[in-house]
């Protein structure tokens, strides 16, 4: 009795601790399938609902935009936003800097309109224009057109642009003064070499010169030391639109929006009157398409100067036009010593090649077109342009 005893008590605790071990295993393969599943929700809320809220947010924005917008087709299906204010003449045309929109230029139309005839338009792919078209190279029509109109994001196809739309889809009275900033500026000049006829006058902003990346060794420089523009601009500017881009496809742009931890380069420019202005520039810096377009005008930039270094010598600019360029005293405090001298050089060669006037302001930089109390200032050279016109101009 007492060794069936001894083991059926044995027999029991075999089967507790089996019973035990047996309950052991499934609680532990929950808890892990339990953390594993946290762990896929919030990865797929941080990388599905973001994107999703952000098209939406998009397709939002853009039926609000839109709605009183006017597009202007330039040929190809292609359409852009061109608008004027004011009357007058001569017709001022004021172009953007290096991917950026018209908004850029919100405060000098609203000045000059005062005065005359004004023409604010965004270049191809920015904004609301949309991005030049493909076109088929192989194709013996399409690439005669390709061949004339220039590569896509390059300064020949944003001239060949502009003059499709003041010439046929939106015509303007002529003449022109051409106001342009930074890449703005490469087109206004490479617009009055290719068709000096429209042009009185010509006026750059600290305007992107086609010997900006040119080698400036000397004979004493024995470490050959690369011209910086050329790293900053292909190295840094390129990688970081790049990102911007990738920022905007997953959501990021638009969640730093909404916390505060990123804004919009033209926020001084706001007010709290102008929501609509404060919606364009949420929708463009959320939108992977128009960054896009960013991307390309640096990126094609090399072939934009080589581009202008080629017609200023076959089509050379009339000694009829004169030209005015802008600066300010003041160096880009966003960027580097090295970077700020070899831009101030390249501007000297372009007010050296045109035997340009040049007029500068103290205390402003390359950003002063977006600075509400140096806006005058900047554009008081154009206001002269325009009352010498007229004076030498009368019925």
């Amino acid at each position: 009795m007492t060794e069936l005893r001894k083991r059926g008590t044995r027999s029991k605790i075999v089967k507790a601790s089996q019973i035990k071990n047996a309950e052991k295993e499934p609680i532990t393969l929950n808890g892990v399938n339990s953390v594993l599943g946290n762990i896929f929700k919030v990865l797929l809320f941080v990388i599905v609902v973001p994107p999703m809220l952000n098209y939406a947010g998009l397709q939002k924005e853009q039926e609000f935009l839109m709605a009183d917008l006017t597009l202007y087709d330039i040929g190809f299906g292609q359409k852009m936003f061109f608008n004027c204010s004011g009357s007058g003449k001569p017709t001022v045309i004021l172009d953007a800097p290096t991917g950026m929109t018209s908004d850029s230029w919100v405060l000098g139309q609203s000045e000059l309109a005062k005065l005359t005839r004004v023409c604010v338009y965004d270049r191809a792919g920015l904004g609301f224009s949309d991005a030049p078209p493909k076109l088929n190279i192989s194709d013996p029509g399409e690439g005669a057109v390709a061949r004339t109109l220039g590569q896509e994001g390059t300064a020949m196809r944003m001239v060949n642009d502009l003059h499709r739309i003041v010439t046929f889809s939106f015509p303007q009275e002529r003449p022109f003064v051409l106001v342009g900033s930074e890449l703005g500026g490469l087109v206004a000049r490479m617009y009055a070499h290719l068709h000096p006829q429209d042009i009185d006058h010509l006026v750059m902003i600290d305007p992107i010169s086609e010997t900006l990346f040119d080698d400036v060794n000397n004979k004493n420089d024995l470490e050959k030391t690369e011209n910086p523009w050329i790293s900053y601009w292909f190295g840094h500017l390129l990688l970081s639109f790049r990102l911007l881009q990738v920022s905007a496809m997953s959501g990021l742009s638009r969640l730093g929006l909404l916390t505060g931890l990123m804004t919009s380069p033209l926020t001084t420019l706001n007010n709290e009157s102008n929501s609509v202005f404060t919606i364009r520039q949420k929708h463009n810096l959320c939108n992977p398409f128009h960054i896009q377009a960013i991307f390309d005008e640096h990126k094609g930039i090399n072939e934009s100067l080589s581009q202008m270094k080629e017609i200023q010598v076959a089509w050379p600019l009339p000694s009829n036009i004169s030209s005015t360029i802008i600066s300010g005293t003041y160096y880009d405090e966003q960027l580097p010593p090295s970077l700020n001298r070899g831009w101030s050089r390249a501007v000297q060669d372009v007010i050296d090649h045109l035997d340009s006037k040049h007029h500068v302001i103290t205390g402003a930089d390359r950003h002063m077109i977006h600075k509400d109390q140096q806006v005058k200032e900047t554009l008081a050279p154009v206001v002269r342009i325009i009352k010498s016109w007229r004076i030498h101009n009368k019925p």
